[in-house]
């Protein structure tokens, strides 16, 4: 069996790790022996020596393990931005010392590590790109600005998933008596909140009696409580700052349409994935995650990046075409499917497998061209 080194996060950072993370490690156990390893901030307030001593901690430490088990491969998550690039670099190294192939799984990409200016950075994340033996990035459209940018990822970059909860997956459907949308995200104006919020006096227009259900919280909340008081739409919009996976799972059983019009690139954004799996009708912008798996029509309907009245006419489409609805619904149910325990776990040991095929060589690893075991036709 492989014996994979899985890097589990800390969990006394604020919001609590990643939940996808531990149900992936638990569902891994079905199929190859895991041994956690911790490499990566303790706080959200680390100071910059705390940081640079507590990596250093975390590398010794992981050298340790290393010393103890005869791990196949290590499954390190992270990001693809600055400060995580300069961050992985010794744990890289570390990887190549052992001559043990590593595989980074991206949560993130930011455009700064793709055009950053710094030679330290540069240098960093060259080193990463070189000596990593493969990454996870979550969608299609991620792999190819990667392939795109640095060729000589080709062969490396390997498109995988976040779980979702069960909890998603047993909603049971049953949209309320009048027009009702959702959405659920962290209130900043880049996830569209606001482009939602001018779209909906364009939708009472047609749909007086249609509900908007906001659930969130983050720096832009205060502020769009008072867009909502100044627009006078109290009786047709709520704001829900917290609530638990229960009670949103609720509003999705309720929801006729989940709109989310962000203006971030959105690898796997997972209210998206939840709507899908929870079989809730979908508006949304391309982002990368949706252009990868979605079908305009099919599975949601594309609205333009920040074009209100592109956000209230899909909007409207939906909430006068029941049929249209249910159609969504049920494709969006079964393409949720592939995101299941038991898919997830199945590809990523099959990407463990694939990198192990390859020829271990004195400065690092070359990849055997394999087939990518998650590919599927990408949509554009």
């Amino acid at each position: 069996m492989i014996k994979v080194l899985f890097n589990t996060p800390n969990q006394n950072l604020s919001g609590g790790p990643p939940t996808h993370l531990f149900m992936l490690e638990r569902a891994l156990r079905n199929h190859v022996q895991v041994v956690p390893y911790e490499y990566g901030r303790k706080s959200d307030n680390e100071t910059v020596w705390q940081k640079i001593f507590g990596r250093f901690r975390d590398l010794i430490t992981t050298r340790r393990i290393l010393l103890k088990n005869d791990v196949d491969i290590i499954h390190h998550n992270s990001a693809f931005d600055p400060r995580a690039i300069v961050r992985d670099v010794p744990l890289v190294w570390l990887a190549k010392r052992f001559k043990k192939p590593i595989f980074i799984k991206i949560h993130g990409s930011m455009p700064e590590a793709f055009t950053t200016e710094s030679k330290i950075v540069t240098r960093c994340r060259n080193y990463v790109l070189k000596y990593a033996t493969g990454f996870g990035v979550l969608s299609y459209a991620e792999k190819n600005e990667f392939e795109d940018e640095f060729p000589e990822t080709k062969g490396k970059m390997h498109v995988v998933k976040n779980i979702l909860k069960d909890t998603f997956y047993n909603v049971e459907r049953k949209e309320s008596e009048r027009p009702s949308v959702l959405f659920v995200s962290r209130f900043i104006k880049r996830k569209g909140v606001f482009d939602l919020l001018n779209a909906i006096p364009y939708v009472l227009e047609q749909k007086p009696s249609a509900n908007f259900t906001f659930v969130g919280d983050g720096p832009d909340a205060a502020e769009f409580d008072r867009c909502v008081a100044a627009m006078d739409l109290q009786t047709n919009v709520k704001r829900l700052s917290a609530v638990t996976n229960t009670e949103t799972s609720t509003y999705y059983s309720s929801a006729w349409v989940f709109a989310f019009p962000t203006h971030f690139p959105e690898g796997m954004p997972m209210v998206i994935a939840e709507a899908m799996a929870a079989g809730v009708p979908i508006v949304t912008t391309p982002t990368r995650f949706s252009r990868s798996y979605m079908k305009e029509g099919k599975h949601c309907l594309f609205t333009k990046y920040g074009d209100v009245h592109s956000i209230a006419d899909a909007i409207l489409t939906l909430l006068s075409d029941s049929e249209l609805r249910v159609s969504l619904s049920e494709a969006n149910r079964e393409l949720s499917r592939t995101f299941s325990e038991v898919a997830v776990s199945r590809e990523f040991t099959s990407i463990y497998k694939s990198i192990l095929s390859i020829d271990t060589k004195y400065h690092g690893y070359t990849i055997v061209h394999t087939p990518n075991p998650t590919q599927h036709e990408e949509y554009v």
